[in-house]
């Protein structure tokens, strides 16, 4: 736990200084500055990251590129001091003159920092998360990683902000980065509500009560460094904040810093894609203020924040967006073959819909959705059915709308928040027909039935002080139960020997292969599981069975890659 803690604070120290410097530079190109620590920390996570995957296309993402990092970080901070001081002032005084603010914020860190020393690791850790940081750690980029093991084709930038602060040479790699997207996202749902800066009877205070609902569900998982906990925290604080935004009468700063937190979370998870439409009402405000300028600044800056994802997907696998092969741009010797990666793809894709049989492909939506839904536990069963309904009456909804709005004017408020709902229902429906898999589509239903039905309570519930303190009792004893059931869970699972270093990720048991370039003169070392595919981040270099005979070096050195035995 005190490991956490550090690394916590290390962390908020760097990534709050870039997003101050980030700042100062939205103040100067976009006339916006962000007005709270948050915003500061969001788009310092987007730049940190960015830097971390450009330092990944050159080499092992370690101890050199965090002095490198905090070699900047300080001449840039000298250099600016100035605007940066009177940014930080701007940012920080308004929450932290609030009595309860700084106590309430030292809790939370506290209590996430607990959850995330130890608990359950996800099983793809050990299948290939653990596997895919080490890579990152060790050398960065490596050309065809994919035919080693497909799942390292399964390119996250998560991955790559957990390498820079996994500070591997201590002789243990932290894990704390997803546990803090989990902390950013308890801060967002709870601070607002200590200062009063927002209300709980509002669409974006319920979904601050659902991203608090998701937070219980992950508490004893979230040590492990799963993609899905960055991706859903971070789209959860992506729509509370640009709902909150829509209620003010000038938005289009904010929006525009949103909208690369929109295309950050894409290169976290590719199931993340549709958040990126929320970037066009900013982009259509710009264009229609005539601010060409600001405009390109912001497509520029969504480019720059993309692109090392993209080259990254390009060295790992050949592909532009692994496993898909819809995008077919090269020609590289260590590409993926094209059968494999359609075979992967499909095989995602049916694995969500509750079987394994690829040849189900195919199969319409009435063939599996029936058993797919009763296969769900009863709360995300009416979730989910609940989601359905309201993407009906969201449809209902826009067919009144186009006839009303004939009659009077309905108001940009009205649209942004009819467009807001559009995307959460899009998102929704994209989830559920493509891999409905509830370990990140529960996103998308927490989402969906948080900002429709929580706009139709919230139209209920105005004006009725009798209705609203039901609500809040409900919602009371609701945070009671839950969190008497988690501490009832976290005193079954105690362990006293987390409060100092975090728990580390899971062993197993291997045996050694060797592979060979394509000339047969040079081999390497390489691990296998004993049984089953998981191998854990100790036996390293490492696939899920011996790829011996399936994949050659591609030089005598493993920073060449991998690519298919042409023999």
């Amino acid at each position: 736990m005190i490991s956490v803690l550090l690394i916590w604070i290390y962390m908020i120290v760097t990534i709050g200084t870039a997003g101050l410097l980030t700042a100062c530079m939205s103040k100067r190109l976009l006339g916006y500055r962000p007005h709270d620590p948050m915003a500061c920390l969001l788009s310092g996570l987007v730049a940190v990251t960015v830097y971390a995957q450009v330092w990944s296309l050159f080499g092992g993402v370690g101890i050199a590129a965090n002095i490198c990092l905090c070699v900047i970080l300080a001449v840039c901070a000298f250099v600016f001091r100035r605007p940066l001081t009177l940014t930080a002032r701007d940012a920080t005084d308004p929450a932290f003159s609030h009595r309860a603010y700084i106590s309430v914020a030292f809790i939370i860190m506290i209590v996430m920092a607990y959850g995330a020393s130890h608990g359950m690791m996800h099983y793809d850790t050990g299948l290939y998360h653990a596997q895919a940081i080490r890579w990152i750690e060790e050398f960065g980029s490596v050309p065809g990683l994919a035919n080693l093991h497909t799942r390292l084709g399964y390119n996250s930038s998560a991955f790559v902000l957990n390498a820079l602060y996994s500070f591997s040479p201590t002789g243990q790699s932290f894990h704390v980065t997803g546990a803090f997207c989990a902390l950013i996202l308890a801060c967002e749902c709870v601070l607002p509500l200590v200062t009063q800066k927002s209300s709980l009877i509002s669409v974006s205070g319920f979904c601050r009560v659902m991203g608090l609902y998701y937070l219980f569900t992950i508490y004893d998982e979230m040590v492990s460094p799963a993609s899905d906990y960055y991706m859903v925290c971070l789209a959860f604080v992506l729509v509370i904040r640009w709902i909150d935004a829509g209620e003010k009468a000038d938005a289009s700063g904010q929006c525009c810093m949103l909208s690369f937190l929109a295309a950050f979370i894409l290169t976290v998870k590719l199931s993340g894609v549709l958040f990126i439409l929320l970037a066009v009402i900013p982009a259509v405000t710009l264009i229609r203020s005539h601010r060409l300028k600001e405009f390109v600044l912001c497509i520029l800056t969504g480019i720059v924040t993309v692109c090392p994802y993209l080259i990254r997907n390009a060295y790992l696998s050949g592909w532009l967006l692994y496993p898909s092969v819809t995008i077919d741009l090269f020609d590289f010797d260590w590409k993926v073959p094209v059968d494999i990666a359609s075979y992967d793809y499909k095989e995602i894709q049916v694995y969500g819909r509750g079987f394994t049989d690829v040849s189900r492909y195919d199969d319409p939506v009435t063939a599996w959705f029936p058993d797919w839904l009763r296969a769900r536990p009863l709360t995300d069963r009416i979730l989910i059915c609940a989601a359905i309904v309201g993407v009906v009456y969201f449809v209902i909804k826009c067919i009144c709308y186009v006839c009303l709005r004939k009659k009077e004017n309905f108001g940009s408020q009205n649209v942004y928040q009819l467009y807001t709902e559009g995307v959460v229902c899009a998102g929704f429906l994209f989830w559920l027909l493509t891999s409905p898999l509830m370990r990140y589509g529960c996103l998308y239903v927490y989402l969906c039935d948080a900002v429709i039905w929580g706009g139709v309570l919230v139209r209920i519930l105005t004006g009725h002080i009798r209705l609203m303190r039901i609500m809040y009792a409900a919602l009371a004893l609701l945070l009671v139960y839950k969190s008497c059931m988690l501490v009832i869970e976290s005193v079954r699972v105690y362990r006293s020997d987390t409060w100092i270093r975090q728990q580390d990720y899971d062993r197993f048991d291997v045996h050694a292969y060797e592979l060979s370039d394509d000339t047969g003169t040079y081999t390497l070392e390489f691990y296998a599981p004993d049984s089953g595919d998981c191998a854990g981040y100790d036996a390293f270099p490492s696939s899920p069975w011996d790829m011996d005979g399936m994949i050659v070096l591609r030089g005598r050195d493993i920073n060449n890659g991998f690519k298919n035995d042409p023999r």
